[in-house]
């Protein structure tokens, strides 16, 4: 596949299930992080096409690695993910080529701060995915779970359930797609990320509920005001009339009384038409001899 061009390419560009509400949730995580200078490096199971490592790989800082753990089957789909993430970096991530259960061979225990989980949709799978992931994590590290809600796959939000009730998984957020927890102190980023959303009321929607003795923060982005638009100008407007209605139906129509033909006025003859435009006194003398 030819390398896509850094410009003008968009990461919306890129195919990918990465909603603009992740997008954004990503970023601010990632940026809390940076903010309050958590440590670790970066981990993806499951890349797809890229659009979500290129996200994360935006806050990799030069002392950290960024591991991404895919299958990559078939073969050409890594060189569409590189060719993607290169559009938009300098250098690749570490790539481990193969199923996500070989990542624990690939990546230090309690090294990294943000774990993203897409990998598979099988219970078992994501069971053992988020094992990895909290052997990996620091303590304060975040993991961010893809399709949790996707009634196609109900055994992701069994196994990330069973970790919140089970494990000792803290919900931090959730999004109509993902799912971002610790096992580490959610408070302290849930009260960043909801003084964040506080002040942006009118571009997310978001609320608080307990779940298993769980604080959860629900939220979603509002959508957007249509754009209403400009009135026509008045040459415009007189192009772009519509074709007048047909006409409404009149109902009954009332009887005539008079159903016969309608008698038409009789002409004068032409002599006496010719006569009428004499003279006065000539058409006297005329009738005077015509009655001797």
């Amino acid at each position: 596949m030819t390398a896509l061009p850094a410009a003008p390419w968009t990461l919306e560009n890129v195919p990918g299930r990465l909603t603009e509400t992740d997008m954004r949730v990503f970023d601010w995580l990632l940026g809390y992080q940076g903010r309050f200078f958590t440590p670790g490096h970066l981990l993806e199971l499951g890349a797809g096409q890229g659009r979500s490592a290129i996200l994360i790989g935006r806050h990799r800082r030069e002392e950290e690695r960024f591991v991404v753990c895919d299958p990559f089957e078939p073969e050409a789909l890594r060189g569409g993910f590189e060719a993607n993430y290169l559009a938009f970096h300098q250098r690749l991530p570490e790539i481990v080529q193969g199923p996500a259960a070989v990542i624990l061979d690939h990546v230090e225990p309690d090294s990294c701060r943000f774990a993203h989980l897409a990998a598979s949709r099988a219970y078992e799978d994501v069971r053992d995915d988020l094992a990895a992931a909290r052997k990996l994590l620091l303590p304060e590290g975040i993991v961010a779970v893809d399709d949790y809600r996707f009634e196609g796959a109900p055994g992701i939000a069994a196994a990330v359930w069973e970790a919140v009730t089970a494990h000792g998984l803290r919900p931090i957020c959730l999004t109509p797609q993902k799912f971002y927890g610790t096992w580490g102190d959610a408070g302290a980023v849930q009260e960043e990320l909801t003084r964040w959303l506080g002040g942006r009321a009118d571009e997310w929607a978001s609320h608080a509920e307990q779940v298993a003795g769980r604080t959860v923060v629900h939220l979603d982005r509002r959508p957007e005001p249509e754009q209403v638009p400009e009135p026509a100008e008045e040459e415009e407007r007189e192009q772009t009339l519509p074709l007048p209605a047909e006409p409404a139906d009149p109902g009954p129509v009332a009887p005539r009384w008079n159903t016969g033909k309608v008698r038409r006025k009789r002409r004068r003859p032409l002599h006496r038409r010719l006569l009428r435009m004499l003279p006065k006194p000539l058409r006297r003398r005329l009738r005077r001899r015509r009655s001797r």
